[in-house]
């Protein structure tokens, strides 16, 4: 069991305790909550609320799946194009075939003219055989273009709060060759080039900033004139850019969950390592003029928890 897990249990199951100590003593007038009640009502409601807002953390949002709807100006789009990006499935541990179903089903709603995932499609800390939920993605991959990226899971690299001996380890070999089962296209390193509603669009991912290895040497052979997104799983991927290259139009990553946790006025919580600052850690921002779309993710690295941050799929929309 995650340590916040115990942490989320152990307050839970403190406030349902002095909720009942504080009804009880309302009944004896003896005591500081009888004699006090109005102040012992709002301590019981903060309670309450205490109460609530973890099993909500722990056991509800986790189990939401939105879809994000994001349109993106592009100079250069003529016709619409609606990209389904999924980043950080995780597919494992946490979540299973029934979640797989669940992705699929709303990326139909979706239709898109083109599928993304964005890495970190399994978690290293489930166990060997869970690569096979990946079958699933198949019914998508069967009806629309599908392109994915490698995420630092599937190097084995996440969790870093676990001992080794929970980690599945490097299963990124394994991942691609589940991926191309499926008919799905790695980008790693390199850029491929489409045609839809009648116009070039042009995807360019690279490895994952730690586990693998990066290079942008294809990106020579990119026609400049063509609509160019640039997939990272890691959001710093973005600082990697080669300054004599022309800037890509978008840039799509995931890998902070959003936080996973997000307090009001405070923001995303967690850890994941980035050195991009927090605002960079969610939604649309802008990175020395590069619109960087960053994705809180369908999966869960860590702890199951969610707060204000529900599991996601985004709808990208380029117009």
């Amino acid at each position: 069991m995650n340590y916040l897990h115990i942490i989320i249990y152990g307050l839970t199951a403190l406030a349902v305790f002095l909720i009942f100590v504080f009804l009880k003593d309302t009944k004896n007038p003896k005591t500081f909550a009888s004699k006090n009640k109005n102040l012992t009502y709002v301590l019981i409601a903060f309670l309450l609320t205490i109460s609530f807002a973890g099993l909500y953390t722990r056991f509800i949002e986790p189990n939401i799946l939105i879809t994000k709807t994001q349109s993106i100006d592009l100079s250069n789009m003529e016709q619409p194009i609606k990209i389904s990006f999924i980043a950080d499935i995780q597919i494992g541990k946490y979540k299973k075939e029934k979640w797989m179903n669940k992705i699929v089903k709303e990326v139909k709603k979706i239709k898109p003219d083109l599928i993304l995932f964005g890495g970190d499609l399994i978690s290293n800390e489930g166990t060997l055989d869970d690569i096979k939920y990946l079958d699933t993605l198949s019914i998508l991959t069967k009806n629309y273009p599908t392109y994915y990226i490698l995420g630092n899971h599937e190097y084995g690299l996440g969790g870093m709060n676990i001992s080794p001996n929970k980690s599945t380890g490097d299963r990124s070999l394994e991942t691609i060759l589940q991926m191309n089962k499926i008919g799905a296209k790695l980008l790693r390193n390199n850029f491929d080039c489409l045609s839809l509603n009648n116009q070039k669009l042009c995807l360019f991912g690279i490895d994952d900033l730690w586990g693998g290895e990066i290079n942008f040497e294809e990106l020579k052979n990119w026609d400049k004139n063509a609509t160019l997104i640039y997939l990272t799983h890691n959001p710093d991927g973005i600082s990697y850019w080669p300054n004599d290259i022309k800037k890509p139009d978008l840039v799509l990553s995931g890998h902070t969950h959003g936080g996973q946790i997000y307090l009001p006025i405070i923001g995303p919580l967690g850890n994941p390592d980035v050195k991009l600052p927090k605002k960079y850690w969610r939604g649309l921002n802008y990175f020395d003029d590069i619109p960087l779309y960053t994705s809180c993710g369908a999966g869960e690295s860590g702890a199951n928890i969610r707060f204000l941050t529900p599991p996601s799929i985004d709808e990208i929309i380029l117009k």
